[in-house]
């Protein structure tokens, strides 16, 4: 199990801030928010020396780096560029993978084949630095459900691309979380976690996005991604926090942590129980 905590969550917080209390909230890790208008704890242009200084803040703390989330519409080419550059920082400083969504629109074929030929020069350059480019499942967007994503990894076959799977944008959109994840784990390479009411089209509030207070069956969520060998990081992504106060944004990240990690030991001492 690998449970990390992306600091977009911490957005009102600089990034010393944030790893404290990411920490402090018993995670493993910390997935680096490169987020316009919502959260830049990695600047694309940051140099040797911030760089330095983010690498001994984490590494001080103890925990490790799983990815950096650069969420852009990457259909703008200005964005594609920015996002090369996370990929190489991302790279300087140890980090597996990036990941973003595909921009474009649901159900629009033009805007699909825009988005993946966007997808395809990223992973290229992903893979040109030594990463992943991990592409988001995401509600609204080209590459939104199971069969979106099957097209993407059929049509885009760069080595360095995998998924992102979030059960709240899969679920949102009609799929079954739990089925998405049997259909797609071969490709799965990185996991965003969270609740929301997973009836309604809107993300819900910061406090019931905290794991266990909407809908989204997170079991069995957790136990199909047991199931299937899933060895990847699962990453904490709770957005609109930006304006709560240090105690509110702690709270729910350590609230979260107790809940999924309870998931994930519950899951994995019944795998053992059948395996035995």
């Amino acid at each position: 199990m690998k449970l990390g905590v992306n600091s977009v969550l911490f957005g009102g917080f600089d990034l010393a801030t944030a790893v404290e209390y990411i920490k402090f909230s018993g995670y493993q890790g910390i997935e680096l928010a490169s987020i316009e208008n919502m959260a830049v704890h990695l600047n694309d242009r940051a140099g040797d020396g911030e760089l330095r200084e983010i690498r001994k803040l984490v590494e001080d703390a103890g925990l490790e780096f799983y990815c950096v989330e650069a969420a852009t519409d990457i259909l703008v080419p200005e964005n594609r560029e920015r996002t090369k550059r996370v990929f190489e920082r991302a790279a300087k400083l140890g980090i597996p993978m990036v990941t973003s969504g595909s921009a474009g629109e649901s159900d629009n074929e033009e805007k699909t084949e825009a988005s993946l030929r966007a997808i395809e020069e990223l992973a290229q350059a992903a893979g040109d630095a030594g990463i992943k480019y991990a592409l988001k499942l995401h509600y609204g967007q080209s590459i939104y459900n199971t069969k979106t994503a099957q097209r993407l990894v059929e049509e885009v076959t760069q080595p360095a691309l995998g998924l992102n799977f979030d059960a709240t944008h899969v679920g949102r959109v009609g799929d079954d979380p739990v089925q998405a994840i049997e259909a797609l784990q071969d490709h799965i390479i990185h996991t965003h976690i969270r609740d929301t009411f997973i009836e309604q089209l809107k993300i819900a509030a910061p406090e019931y996005q905290i794991a266990g207070r909407g809908t989204v069956p997170l079991n069995e969520v957790v136990n199909k991604m047991v199931e299937t060998g899933y060895q990847g990081a699962t990453v904490l992504e709770i957005i609109g926090a930006k304006d709560y106060s240090l105690p509110k944004v702690t709270a729910i990240a350590a609230e979260s942590h107790g809940y999924l990690s309870r998931l994930f030991q519950e899951a994995n001492e019944r795998k053992e129980q059948i395996q035995w």
